[in-house]
């Protein structure tokens, strides 16, 4: 009987270990990755994708290379920097919609998205906690995948931001590029070595081209962002090493520059006049927006992932030597960095901005709210150390923070719980939303009916009516034609497939 209860009793105080918690975490990332993107092949483009795209087909068709689609590209940036708007990288990037080279590779548009975003969370996450904050490998590997899967699983809108190429490439695309710009930039001011120096080097001065290029979030975020990196370097930590951001600074400076004074912007403007608010009017309602929208970025769902967080957490910074001095400095500076994030709609439309514009805001909230909880555990485990003495310091120096395994079961049920009684499960969780559209064969027919589509505007006539989507997947549908051929997305598919009008038939 005694043996037996010593059993139990192991098994009821079994905690993973690091490697098996590390291993669990890459487990459920690709769990959450797979359903998003299986469903990129039913992706199918529209409206702008075919605006900017006909820029690179156009020089394709003209020097029959399609190498010529990025001399396309860069002249859609060109046309468009004097047209419409100054975000020069991003258009260059919509111009390249891969349906130039035919509407079968569309699905690499979202791919590439999904893969961005992927690389610029996990190396972000990386070089913040080992690099920076000298993470122990195995829990912070874990951490980082549990960061990952709750940008992706919790993304504001999976269908403007993964399955539109168009949307999805101005915002979280280049959201992505912002964030490994910021990783180069930390590596880059930590380097040994003449080889890493030049190559990250080389690298910080073109993501920085690129990222300042981008939509006025990110390129906004990733500018504050570059320079508190230099400041922190030079000023507050003398390293010497920190002036090789310079050049990189000064790039973005330029780049941000031309951005914001390019003369489409004026006229886009003008489109719009009376809808936004005065610079100052937007900076003080980027504040009340960031407490606005704080439930419903964060939500319980979120709050369960930042406790389940915690017993890494606590392992892994248990032999930092990082000090986590003025968290309540962090918490601030973090609050307004993600406040930005709604000063540009707030001053060009009066609101928050649109769900695209949301993306790219809400995935800088989610990094910044996790790496504050670890910010604010790192401080609370220093202070416990230096105030401890006695019995409670031998307890919290033998005490590594490790949960037992019916810590991780119970959480598990919470989530359980909490994704059952969601209103919209599909809608609130992209990877069973995913999971969802292709399981039920939506995704399929969709496609399928988009395929009759472009069968039928390959064909002869010079007036083409369609026939209304049946299906229409949230993720995959971003909306349908009018019966109006004069309605700019009739229009658009008119022109890309050479036809004098496309119209919706009236289901009436």
């Amino acid at each position: 009987m005694k043996g037996a209860r010593e059993k139990f009793r192991k098994f009821w105080l079994w905690k993973p270990g690091k490697i098996l918690l590390a291993v669990g975490c890459c487990g459920l990332l690709l769990l959450t990755l797979i359903p998003l993107f299986r469903l990129t092949v039913y992706a199918v483009p529209y409206y702008d994708d075919y605006n900017f795209g006909r820029f690179a087909r156009a020089a394709m068709e003209q020097e029959q290379s399609k190498w010529a689609a990025i001399s396309g590209a860069l002249d859609c940036s060109r046309t468009q920097w004097y047209a419409w708007q100054g975000t020069y990288s991003s258009i260059f990037f919509m111009a390249l919609m891969p349906a130039i080279w035919g509407e079968q590779y569309y699905f690499l548009g979202p791919v590439f998205i999904l893969l961005l975003l992927l690389a610029g969370t996990m190396i972000f996450t990386h070089v913040i906690l080992r690099k920076v904050l000298g993470m122990e490998k195995w829990t912070g590997l874990a951490a980082q995948a549990v960061i990952t899967v709750a940008v992706f699983m919790f993304i504001y809108s999976a269908q403007s931001g993964f399955y539109w190429y168009n949307g999805g490439v101005h915002y979280v695309g280049m959201h992505g590029f912002g964030l490994l710009m910021l990783s180069v930039a930390i590596c880059l001011e930590r380097a040994e070595g003449r080889t890493a120096t030049g190559l990250l080097f080389t690298a910080s001065v073109l993501l920085s081209m690129i990222t300042a290029g981008s939509n006025f979030v990110t390129a906004l975020q990733g500018l504050l962002s570059l320079l508190t990196i230099l400041f922190i370097s030079v000023v507050v930590e003398h390293r010497k090493k920190g002036l090789w951001l310079l050049p990189a600074t000064l790039v973005y400076i330029i780049g941000f520059g031309l951005n914001v004074a390019a003369p489409g912007n004026s006229v886009r403007a003008r489109s719009y006049v009376g809808w936004g608010y005065s610079p100052l009017e937007s900076i003080g309602r980027s504040f009340l927006e960031g407490v606005k929208h704080l439930p419903e970025f964060t939500g319980s769902i979120v709050l369960m992932v930042m406790v389940m967080l915690l017993p890494l957490i606590w392992q892994a910074l248990k032999e930092t030597e990082y000090r986590f001095r003025y968290p309540g400095v962090v918490l601030l500076w973090s609050f307004c960095l993600y406040a930005t994030g709604y000063t540009p709609s707030l001053y060009s439309l009066g609101h928050a901005g649109l769900s695209r514009t949301l993306n790219a805001v809400k995935i800088t909230y989610l990094l910044l709210l996790f790496l504050n909880e670890i910010y604010w555990c790192g401080w609370l485990q220093q202070r416990l150390q230096k105030k401890a003495s006695g019995s409670t310091a031998r307890w919290l120096a033998n005490w590594n923070g490790a949960a037992v395994w019916w810590f991780y079961a119970i959480m598990g049920l919470e989530f359980i719980m909490i994704f059952q009684v969601s209103p919209n499960q599909a809608g609130h969780y992209s990877a069973y939303g995913a999971y969802y559209y292709v399981h039920t064969g939506e995704a399929y027919n969709f496609h399928q009916e988009y395929l009759e589509r472009v069968e039928k505007l390959l064909g002869d006539e010079d007036d083409v009516q369609l026939q209304p989507y049946h299906y229409k997947p949230w993720f995959l549908c971003m909306g349908d034609l009018s019966e109006d051929e004069n309605n700019e997305a009739n229009r658009s598919l008119a022109i890309w497939y050479d036809k004098d009008s496309v119209t919706l038939i009236s289901e009436d």
